[in-house]
């Protein structure tokens, strides 16, 4: 960790795969993000779009795959799912992901897991949906992702991106993102997304759901979970940082927080795009 005095800059270190992953999965645990996408799918999205025919889907930044296993059992009480690409590089989320499908039971002819970046070269087919979860802070080209993705959707096909607002998390990345790594490159809010799309003139739709993050463990920085809580917030290996500035980020969030009960709670909402092809760009 290299430290610039003059400007209190830190540059942390960044996460490895495993450390990523571990703190993922705390924050799992205090997020109601996952109940809230899937009672928006089944709510809003799958009732305006009535597949019935074997759908091909790729999912981007499958993580760990808790959600897509989630997702796919939602599509299946509907449709049939023929083929199920994801794409995440992180070899951890990937395994824990595999086992998850293993174990499932899920019917679905043609599973794969691509361990690799974004875009994929050398995809042969066509989708009907293409997920982007929470995964564009680390595209250094957006636009092109984004692009990537409509380029192979047949001529129905939707993608769907989920991503934080300037809400929750992003509130405490704009004020110490680039103070704790020296860098904010990985700072997109879905505001910056909305902004891109209509700068391209892009055919979407954009809809802002309620998401909750159990913060508590914060009370306790010092602790396993508060140390994995301040990592994934900053994206880095905060819990090096000196002990004065991980107090200052924690009382940032003290004070974006409200109790509710014995808990310690910040709004976290997240942000549903719709994409879909243009009518002057023709689906390959």
């Amino acid at each position: 960790m290299t430290i610039s005095t003059d400007e209190t800059v830190f540059t942390a270190h960044p996460l490895s795969d495993r450390e990523y992953a571990e703190c993922f999965d705390t924050f799992k645990q205090i997020s109601t993000e996952w109940d809230s996408k899937l009672k928006w799918l089944n709510d809003e999205f799958f009732p305006q779009h009535g597949w019935t025919r074997p759908l091909n889907i790729l999912s981007v930044g499958s993580g760990t795959g808790d959600f897509d296993l989630q997702f796919m059992r939602l599509i299946l009480q509907r449709c049939p799912i023929n083929s199920y690409i994801a794409v995440d590089p992180n070899p951890d989320h990937n395994e824990g992901f595999q086992s998850g499908f293993s174990e499932s039971g899920l019917a679905i002819p043609d599973f794969r897991i691509l361990p690799q970046a974004f875009p994929v070269q050398h995809i042969d087919m066509q989708f009907d949906l293409v997920l982007l979860t929470h995964c564009l802070y680390y595209m250094p080209d957006r636009l092109g992702a984004i692009q990537s993705s409509l380029d192979i959707l047949n001529d129905q096909g939707l993608v769907l991106v989920f991503h934080q607002t300037p809400r929750g998390i992003n509130e405490i990345q704009r004020r110490f993102l680039k103070q704790a790594k020296g860098d904010e490159s990985e700072m997109y809010s879905s505001r910056d997304i909305y902004q891109l799309l209509e700068s391209i003139s892009a055919d979407f739709t954009f809809d802002i759901i309620d998401g909750m993050l159990d913060v508590s463990d914060l009370a306790a920085p010092e602790s396993r979970r508060g140390k994995h809580l301040l990592n994934f917030f900053l994206e880095c290996r905060a819990d090096l940082l000196p002990l004065t500035f991980r107090q200052e980020v924690v009382n940032f969030i003290h004070d974006l927080a409200y109790a509710e009960k014995d808990h310690w709670v910040i709004f976290h909402p997240v942000g549903i795009f719709c994409i879909s092809p243009s009518s002057g760009q023709a689906a390959v």
